[in-house]
């Protein structure tokens, strides 16, 4: 019995000490950095190694970022400002964005670049694969900054209103679908969204809640 305990603790702290060799190798460090737009460049995305994943009601599925470039991303903004930081970035010569497809009716923009980009002004997001991909096989997709929920039966989705407010903004029109709940979200990349939308859909009052998500585009590469 002594040996066995003793053979689980020295288990338990070679796994602690790998542990904390790989999240310093693993850290996404910044190359380069433009301080008109606060605009971040790195060479992959900076949460690449971060556990991500979305729920098909109780089933989880894992997503995996694009590791490799040319990278397709997901650009979209939400003011004037976020729209001249985005034509800035897009607009250099410095071979970063190699090409972009402009949606006609929202402020989004899907990108073909070399690095993964990074600024407050935009939201930001990575083109995933995932463990299982119900609507499009080995496709990329993409993570919408909005947040689908469906309450469970006699809950209220108030309380959701009033933890999220500072991140969550509640779309109150009539197109929602069968007691869909729509947010709209204020955070900046879709890691961050795919983690809200799992800390919310793990609630006990909620039945379910994913990001809403893009189908994939081709660019000729």
């Amino acid at each position: 019995m002594k040996k066995n305990v003793y053979l689980w603790l020295c288990a338990l702290v070679l796994t602690i000490a790998g542990l904390s060799s790989c999240s310093s190798d693993d850290e996404i460090e910044v190359e380069s950095y433009d301080s008109t737009y606060d605009v971040r460049y790195y060479s992959q995305d900076p949460d690449l190694h971060k556990a991500q994943r979305r729920w098909y009601y109780d089933k989880s599925i894992e997503m995996y970022p694009q590791s490799e470039p040319p990278y397709i991303l997901m650009v979209k903004w939400d003011s004037d400002q976020g729209k001249e930081a985005f034509d800035y970035i897009a607009g250099k010569d410095d071979g970063v964005v190699l090409d972009r497809y402009d949606s006609d009716h929202e402020n989004m923009s899907i990108i073909l670049c070399n690095k993964y980009i990074s600024c407050p002004y935009l939201y930001v997001s990575s083109s995933y694969k995932s463990s299982e991909n119900f609507l499009y096989e080995n496709e990329y997709i993409r993570i919408d900054c909005k947040i689908l929920l469906k309450m469970k039966e006699g809950k209220s989705v108030d309380p959701i209103v009033e933890k999220y407010s500072d991140v969550l903004i509640r779309y109150t029109g009539d197109e929602k679908v069968r007691g869909t709940e729509v947010f709209d979200c204020t955070l900046r990349t879709s890691c961050e969204v795919l983690r809200l939308a799992e800390e919310i859909h793990l609630r006990d009052d909620v039945e379910w809640a994913e990001p809403n998500m893009y189908s994939p585009i081709h660019f000729d590469i």
